[in-house]
C-alpha cells in the first residue's frame, strides 16, 4: 500500500517544518501530536467524534478526512483499522506523517491532492469526517463519503454549530438512509449516517472561470470551491496590488498565492515570480489562472509557508496572510510568514504585507525588520512595507 499519493501536477517534496508538540488523550491512551503550522487542534471535535464512534474493529477499512483529522486517523490505525486519509492541505498531510512516525505507527494510505482521483468507490466500512467550512464543501464531502462507503457502511461526521452542522445533518439525511446526532460537546455535534443501497458517483472537481479587472487589466481567473477568494478578486489582494512596488527583473515570492492574482500582477510588471500555497486546490487554481493569462511556465509550489523555497533568496515577498482558523482569530500563519520572510529576503529586500485596518501587525514587523513603513492604506486595509 502506498503511503502517499498526490496529483502529478503538484510540485511537492517533503519539507523541513517546525512542529508544535501536543499531548492528546485518545480512547486507547495518550498520544503525541506533531502539529504543523496552521493545523487546528480541535480537541472538542475529536472528543465528540470518537465518543460517537466508540470503537473500530481490527481490519475495518476506514476513510478519514477533514481539518484536524490526524488524531482520529491515529486512533483508528492503532485500533487495527486499515486507514486511508485524504486532504488537499500539505500542512495536514505533514502533520499526519510526523505524528504517525512519532507514535511509531505505520503510515496509512494517504492522498494529498486537489481532486478525488484514485479513490475507489464502495471500498470502506466506515468514514470519519471533520466537516469543512462552507456549504458547497460540506455537500461535496458528504457525497464523497457516500460514494466511498459500502452499502450499509457508516459515516460518522462532526462539525461546529457555528459552521452549519445542523444544515449538514439535513443534507446527510437527503443523501443517506439515516442521519442523526449522537454526541454534543463544546459547540460541536457528532452525527452518524448509514449508506443505503444504490449507486453514488465520486464527486468531480470543477473549475469556474471569471472575467475580472486586476490593476486595470482584463484578467481571467480559474478557481474552484475551497480556494480563498474563489470567483472574485479579494479586496485585500486588490489593496496589496495597489500598494506593492515591483521592479522588472526582480525575484518575487507570492507567499500564500490563493488563485494567483497578486503574483500575476507582479509577473505583468516584469518580475521573476515564484508562487506558493499550502493548498493543492490553490496550486491547481493558480497554475490554471496563470496559464490562461499567458504565463504557463511560472513556478508554483505546494508549500507550508516558504518551506518549498528554503535556501533561495528573493528581492521582494508579497503576501495576504490569513488571520482566521475556523471562526476564531489566529495569527500563527501571519507570524510564520513574517519570520520566514526575514530569512529569504536579500539585504535591502522588502516584504509587502496587507492586513485589515483593525489589525495591528506593526509591532510584529518591527520586531523582525529594521525598517517598517506604511506603503498604502484605505478605510479597510493597510499595506506594510518592511525592509531587511
Amino acid at each position: 500500500m502506498q503511503s502517499l499519493i498526490y496529483n502529478p501536477e503538484m510540485v511537492y517534496s517533503s519539507q523541513q517544518l517546525d512542529f508544535t508538540r501536543e499531548t492528546i488523550e485518545l480512547p486507547d491512551g495518550p498520544a503525541t501530536l506533531l502539529r504543523a503550522p496552521g493545523v487546528p487542534l480541535l480537541e472538542p471535535a475529536t472528543t465528540a467524534l470518537l465518543r460517537a464512534v466508540q470503537r473500530i474493529e481490527a481490519g475495518t477499512r476506514v476513510f478519514v478526512m477533514g481539518p484536524g483529522a490526524t488524531a482520529t486517523a491515529l486512533w483508528a490505525a492503532r485500533s487495527g483499522a486499515r486507514v486511508t486519509h485524504w486532504t488537499a492541505l500539505l500542512n495536514e498531510a505533514e502533520t499526519l506523517r510526523a505524528t504517525f512516525a512519532e507514535n511509531q505507527t505505520p503510515l496509512p494510505q494517504q492522498f494529498l491532492q486537489a481532486d478525488f482521483d484514485g479513490l475507489t468507490p464502495t471500498s470502506y466500512e466506515r468514514a470519519l469526517l471533520y466537516l469543512p467550512r462552507g456549504n458547497a464543501l460540506q455537500v461535496t464531502a458528504l457525497q464523497l463519503t457516500a460514494a466511498l462507503l459500502k452499502p450499509r457502511g457508516r459515516l460518522y461526521f462532526v462539525g461546529a454549530t457555528r459552521a452549519g452542522v445542523k444544515h449538514a445533518i439535513e443534507q446527510a439525511r437527503d443523501i443517506f438512509e439515516h442521519a442523526g446526532v449522537l454526541v454534543r460537546k463544546g459547540g460541536y455535534h457528532a452525527s452518524v449516517a448509514r449508506r443505503p443501497e444504490g449507486e453514488f458517483p465520486l464527486p468531480v472537481m470543477s473549475y469556474a472561470e471569471q472575467e475580472l479587472i486586476v490593476a486595470g487589466e482584463s484578467t481571467r481567473q480559474i478557481s474552484s470551491e475551497g480556494v480563498f477568494a474563489h470567483g472574485r478578486l479579494d479586496a485585500g489582494a486588490a489593496a496589496l496590488i495597489a500598494g506593492m512596488q515591483i521592479e522588472a527583473g526582480s525575484r518575487v515570492l507570492d507567499l500564500g498565492c490563493g488563485t494567483g492574482l497578486v503574483g500575476l500582477a507582479a509577473l505583468r510588471q516584469g518580475a521573476d515570480v515564484t508562487l506558493v500555497d499550502v493548498s493543492a486546490r490553490a496550486v491547481a487554481a493558480t497554475r490554471r489562472t496563470l496559464a490562461v493569462n499567458g504565463y504557463p511556465d511560472a513556478l508554483v509550489y505546494l508549500s507550508v509557508g516558504s518551506a518549498a523555497v528554503a535556501g533561495q533568496i528573493f528581492d521582494t515577498v508579497i503576501t495576504n496572510p490569513p488571520f482566521h482558523s475556523g471562526h476564531e482569530m489566529d495569527f500563527e500563519i501571519a507570524q510564520l510568514f513574517i519570520a520566514e520572510t526575514a530569512q529569504i529576503l536579500r539585504p535591502g529586500g522588502a516584504l509587502y504585507l496587507v492586513v485589515n485596518s483593525f489589525l495591528d501587525y506593526q509591532g510584529w514587523l518591527q520586531e523582525t525588520f529594521p525598517h517598517v513603513e506604511l506603503a498604502w492604506q484605505n478605510d479597510n486595509f493597510r499595506v506594510w512595507r518592511s525592509t531587511k
